[in-house]
């Protein structure tokens, strides 16, 4: 049984108090160059976690409204913050990002996510999350993210348990690896700044690195929608059937080739 990935977390905090590290990821300190870059000076976090980039985007004298759905990463990162002045910069909620974002429209300058995105959601959840971090942020305003990516020595591992649309369970976690494609196909409304890679921890994890900027409204969800609907069954089929022990050498080859076919016909 897969363990309920909000407890999961919880009980991963409190076992330890930095399980990622004290340090700011290098992803953050990439980050804070864009938003420097950019005049950005209020920020929505989602996915503080135990707060190692909060407190360095505070202590870079950004304002940052973070949420999380853990209770024990808001109790632990506000215990963290006590008596310090950075605190006043720093409010913290428990939130649920399939859920609407809980502020007004136009509210930050920017949205940061660090590997938030690839957790335990499914694209349509992935969707709905942008559009409301596009909804929040200013015209002009940045969405800077990373994801677990499809060249990550944990996709399509022998160990992991398919879940599809390109998520496993592996470890009692639940990622969703993201390909390029995904990114293009989940940035309507925003201008793609740039797509990079970086590898991180001892692993080490393989991410997509993104720079979005939001240029205007979202348009054409629905015809894209149902397109992406197509492409997200037709790319489940093939990672269930290339998955570990599914199917034999040969069988998959004959799939290759007869997809190879069908994709250079006409209609």
């Amino acid at each position: 049984m897969i363990p309920d990935q909000k407890q999961h977390w919880n009980e991963i905090y409190s076992r330890n108090a930095e399980f990622f590290g004290e340090e700011p990821s290098d992803f953050a300190k990439h980050a804070l160059a864009q938003f420097r870059e950019n005049g950005v000076s209020e920020l929505l976090e989602l996915g503080p976690g135990q707060g190692r980039d909060t407190i360095y985007f505070a202590e870079n004298g950004l304002v940052i409204e973070g949420l999380d759905y853990s209770s024990q990463s808001i109790s632990e990162l506000n215990a963290k913050l006590e008596g310090r002045s950075i605190a006043s910069r720093i409010k913290l909620q428990m939130h649920d990002i399939r859920e609407p974002i809980p502020f007004p429209d136009s509210t930050f300058d920017a949205c940061y996510a660090h590997m938030l995105l690839c957790m335990h959601f499914k694209e349509n959840d992935i969707q709905t999350a942008l559009a409301e971090i596009h909804r929040v942020i200013r015209p002009g305003g940045l969405v800077v993210y990373s994801v677990r990516s499809t060249f990550d020595p944990h996709y399509k591992h022998p160990e992991a348990t398919y879940l599809g649309e390109k998520l496993y369970e592996i470890g009692g976690f639940v990622v969703h690896f993201f390909s390029e494609a995904m990114i293009r196909k989940f940035a309507r409304g925003f201008k793609i700044v740039n797509i990079g890679r970086l590898k991180e921890g001892s692993l080490p994890r393989d991410l997509f690195v993104v720079v979005l900027k939001k240029t205007g409204p979202i348009e054409g969800a629905a015809v894209e929608g149902n397109m992406s609907d197509a492409f997200g069954l037709y790319q489940d089929f093939f990672d269930a059937a290339y998955g570990p022990g599914v199917l034999d050498k040969k069988t998959k080859f004959l799939i290759a080739v007869g997809a190879s076919l069908a994709a250079g016909c006409e209609t």
